[in-house]
Formats: C-alpha cells, sequence, structure tokens
C-alpha cells in the first residue's frame, strides 16, 4: 500500500455497527498525481475521520490530526486487508516518532 501521497485514488469506506455500509473510490486530486492540493489537504476535506495507510510524513500527521482525522500506519495489502488488520487492532496510530523521514508527503 504506496503512501497517501503517491495513491492515484482513495477508497472511503462507511463504517458503522462492525460492517461496511457504502464504498466510494474518490480519484485523487493531489499535487503529487496531477491535482491542486496537498494529499492531506484532499483526504481532509474527503469527510474522513480516519485514515489507514501504510506510511506517511510528519507534515501530513500534522495536518490529518488537526483536521480531526485518526490516523493507523502500518496498513498493506488490499484495501479489505488493511480494514481487517485495524479491526483486529494490528495498525498503529501514527505519531511524529513514527512518521517517515524520506520525503513522504
Amino acid at each position: 500500500m504506496p503512501t497517501p501521497g503517491k495513491n492515484p485514488y482513495f477508497v472511503l469506506i462507511k463504517y458503522e455497527n462492525d460492517k461496511i455500509e457504502n464504498i466510494q473510490i474518490l480519484e485523487s486530486m493531489a499535487k503529487h498525481v496531477g491535482g491542486n492540493m496537498t494529499p492531506g489537504e484532499f483526504i481532509a476535506g474527503s469527510g474522513a475521520n480516519k485514515l489507514l495507510c501504510g506510511n506517511l510524513g510528519p507534515k501530513a500527521i500534522q495536518m490529518l490530526q488537526a483536521a480531526g482525522i485518526e490516523v493507523y500506519t502500518g496498513a498493506s495489502g488490499t484495501v479489505i486487508e488493511a480494514l481487517h488488520d485495524w479491526e483486529e487492532g494490528k495498525l498503529k496510530l501514527a505519531s511524529m516518532d513514527s512518521a517517515c523521514a524520506d520525503g513522504h508527503i
């Protein structure tokens, strides 16, 4: 699972009462893929309240947390596999200590 800044698409899942209610696939409008906003701005504007991702940088963590979004790192595989890993508590809540330091968003 790439970092959010490199994804051409995002999957929004409405998840209630331990089940998927709706799935929506959005094409990214982030600068890294030719759009006009940062990946963090795009995600924050999507209405999401949680982000599951492989990893991300300190600026993105700060921006998303300031927008009230819980950020979880360590996701891999398919979207459904990442969701199951989150349900099982296998993903870690992002922090500045866990931020990617090699220039990712």
